[in-house]
């Protein structure tokens, strides 16, 4: 039978996903399966994937991946009813394509493989919700299920715009995040905070409507808190140098600031 393949940008044409976003799952799901095998997946033989390339609208040259039928697969268990419809069966058609001959075969077998797929990722995901539903997740388990980068970091930030607040070593989010359902708080003797530090836990609806949904949005806040940068006061005058690695900074140090 004749192989066939599909790209990631097959996949995020199908699922109307940004391309960066669908790289970004596929990469995630890599790292997850070669920590568990320690091995390293892309380009190795028998891998599911190939690092390949392909040419935007202005010409230039963009990294994607080429995915065996078997990451596919796992790739897209993650994906809602709707999506998972779309690239299943734009996979069928492929193969009915690539492999006239097959095309029941063919069929039963890409519906049998998702369908384990997702029996296997059943308990996982009920555990998933069940946690998420009622004691919620840690801060860095939230970020991690999001897709957050940096949890640590962005707390900070957090704090630092006054969405947070440090008290006695203990960190706690602003109340408009528990109004809103996406926080639970946690009791002063849970024996957690001592290992968090956090009295606060992340519920599934903080996940799904709020972290997740502005992962890349979070991304660019930190990335534009962390830039060095001056703190001026009323007058002009630079009072503070603020940003990552501006410890021992002067203002002569600075870029393009008006000194007076």
């Amino acid at each position: 039978m004749n192989a066939v393949t599909m790209t990631t940008l097959d996949i995020a044409e199908l699922t109307h996903k940004r391309h960066d976003h669908v790289l970004r799952d596929v990469r995630r799901a890599l790292e997850s399966i070669s920590n568990q095998s320690n091995t390293r997946l892309v380009n190795a033989p028998k891998s599911g994937v190939v690092e390949s390339t392909f040419s935007d609208k202005k010409g230039e040259m963009r990294p994607m991946l080429v995915l065996d039928k078997h990451l596919t697969f796992t790739i897209i268990t993650g994906y809602d009813t709707a999506l998972r419809h779309a690239v299943v069966g734009r996979w069928i058609e492929l193969e009915a394509q690539a492999n006239p001959g097959f095309l029941a075969q063919t069929i039963s077998e890409s519906l049998n493989d998702l369908q384990k797929r997702i029996d296997m990722m059943a308990p996982a995901f009920t555990e998933h919700t069940r946690k998420g539903s009622t004691v919620g997740y840690t801060w860095r388990e939230a970020c991690r299920l999001a897709g957050v980068e940096n949890p640590d970091k962005v707390l900070a930030m957090l704090v630092s715009k006054g969405l947070a607040r440090v008290s006695n070593g203990l960190t706690e989010l602003h109340v408009k995040y528990v109004n809103r359902g996406h926080v639970k708080t946690v009791n002063r003797n849970n024996k957690a905070i001592k290992l968090t530090g956090h009295l606060f836990r992340i519920t599934l609806k903080g996940v799904e409507e709020w972290l997740q949904p502005n992962a890349e949005n979070i991304a660019e806040a930190l990335a534009d808190h962390l830039k060095v940068r001056a703190i001026v006061d009323a007058d002009g005058y630079v009072i503070d140098i603020v940003g990552e690695g501006s410890k021992g900074l002067k203002v002569q140090d600075l870029p393009k600031v008006v000194q007076r």
